[in-house]
């Protein structure tokens, strides 16, 4: 191993002020799936470009065909591979992980209150106003920070339930339009967007604004504003104890629905009221509440946690091949981490939403910065014999899917990469906006590197405490 080898630890439990450490990496450009400066190609004297600039739209990474893209092609190599933690392990790592700086918790967990939620939303306006200030960050119309910071000051507390009945956009701040980094003004990258909430997610609302067009709402993974539009009227609380409580079914693919036309998508666990051979009925969001439907037993579903394999987890990855990629869940879409913690949900492994966050959520987590390539790729090849590994580099996280043709190959939800021109003097930016399989030399010879040279840390699933 390299000079810098440091062994494997398990982290600490940190917390306290876990979600405000959390917004303080999100601000700073560490949180889903970061999308770097962009990239100027550049050119000395009369020399002519050889390649654009871009962002050029790429069907596939480098190197990359529709037979990587299959999970027939890798699956066979894991064979029957070993359940990688029991019942009891898994609850344990959510309880852990749960108090990691982003960590995934309980909204109605004793330290979360509206007093506390308003603060951290402050903080975030602030965050963004400083950017607009220092010319980082530019708003979709001048003002829209102050605005939205205005709208905050109005708010008032409540506490209740509500469940998401539509896919709805969970906003940083409230404010529906976007703000973005300068200079390329993506508006496929809009910082105000936080999140996607799926259908059948339980929020917790903690403070209303402008007669109730914002709330201000706490899932558990993210909290930020929503519109009412999307969500169910108000819970009993002996409906909230209920939901929360059942045993519940997860979906193992995106293309789910009840027989209702309910979608039921990877990441959300709905209530089982009862069950056959074959049939499910369940407890969905409709606007007035919680109501019953029916899932066909035989869906690619699982009622509780599936087993955690390796094997399993890697099929449930790529059944979502070819899916949109979008920063923030824009589009109902996923990031990078999204899409890892919608795959690993239905295995009882709830990750944090943030990919700077996933990265110590391990049960193993091994710092591997400063390493030689080859080290780096040697240390995932070891943790991969046991368990799951996943990749991190700050900005983005992959999940590890094994070795073919010499090469480490990796599968996420990717936004862009680059490609160095072939005469020199630049890089050509690409586009690939969906679920897709890379390998870790992926970017070799470009302003930003290799993938693997990337790598800061691994988070390690492995089957040994």
């Amino acid at each position: 191993m390299a000079e810098e080898y440091q062994p494997i630890t398990v982290r600490r439990r940190i917390v306290g002020s876990a979600r405000r450490i959390a917004w303080a990496l999100l601000v700073a450009g560490l949180g889903s799936c970061e999308r770097e400066a962009p990239v100027v190609t550049s050119f000395a004297g009369d020399e002519q470009p050889s390649c654009p600039a871009g962002p050029v739209a790429a069907a596939f990474a480098p190197g990359v065909d529709a037979r990587l893209e299959l999970g027939a092609t890798w699956l066979p190599a894991v064979g029957d591979d070993p359940v990688l933690a029991d019942a009891e392990r898994l609850a344990a790592h959510r309880l852990r992980t749960s108090g990691l700086p982003g960590g995934a918790g309980d909204p109605w967990r004793a330290a979360v209150g509206s007093e506390g939620e308003l603060a951290d939303a402050r903080r975030r306006a602030l965050s963004f106003h400083e950017e607009v200030r220092r010319g980082e960050l530019v708003e979709h119309e001048p003002g829209a920070v102050d605005q939205a910071t205005a709208i905050i000051e109005r708010a008032e507390p409540v506490d209740h339930a509500r469940l998401v009945v539509v896919q709805t956009q969970l906003h940083c701040t409230p404010s529906e339009g976007g703000y973005f980094r300068l200079p390329d003004r993506d508006p496929a990258f809009d910082r105000n967007a936080c999140t996607t909430l799926h259908p059948g997610e339980m929020l917790r609302v903690l403070a209303r604004a402008d007669a109730g067009r914002w709330l201000l709402v706490d899932a558990g993974h993210t909290s930020g504003w929503v519109r009412p539009a999307g969500l169910s009227e108000r819970l009993t609380e002996d409906a909230r104890r209920a939901w929360r409580g059942a045993e519940r079914v997860w979906a193992l693919a995106d293309d789910v629905r009840t027989r209702g036309g309910v979608p039921l998508r990877m990441g959300v666990g709905l209530p089982v009221v009862s069950r056959t051979t074959a049939d499910i009925t369940v407890q969905v969001a409709a606007a007035s509440g919680p109501t019953e439907d029916v899932l066909d037993a035989r869906a690619a579903i699982t009622v509780g946690f599936a087993p955690l394999r390796r094997g399993s987890v890697l099929a449930a990855a790529f059944a979502q091949i070819g899916a949109a990629y979008g920063w923030g869940g824009r589009g109902g879409a996923r990031d990078c981490s999204q899409f890892l913690r919608d795959t690993l949900i239905p295995f009882g492994l709830e990750l944090p939403r943030h990919s700077s966050a996933q990265a110590e959520s391990g049960f193993t987590t091994v710092e591997v910065a400063g390493w030689s390539a080859a080290d780096k790729l040697a240390e995932i090849d070891r943790a991969s014999r046991t368990g799951l590994v996943l990749e991190y580099m700050p900005g983005h996280v992959l999940l590890d899917i094994g070795a073919w043709d010499g090469r480490r190959w990796s599968i996420s939800s990717i936004a862009e990469f680059l490609v160095p021109c072939p005469q020199g003097g630049g890089d050509t930016l690409y586009r690939l906006d969906r679920v897709a399989v890379t390998d870790l030399e992926l970017g070799r010879g470009t302003a930003r590197g290799a993938f693997v040279d990337r790598i800061t840390k691994l988070a390690v699933f492995g089957s040994s405490p």
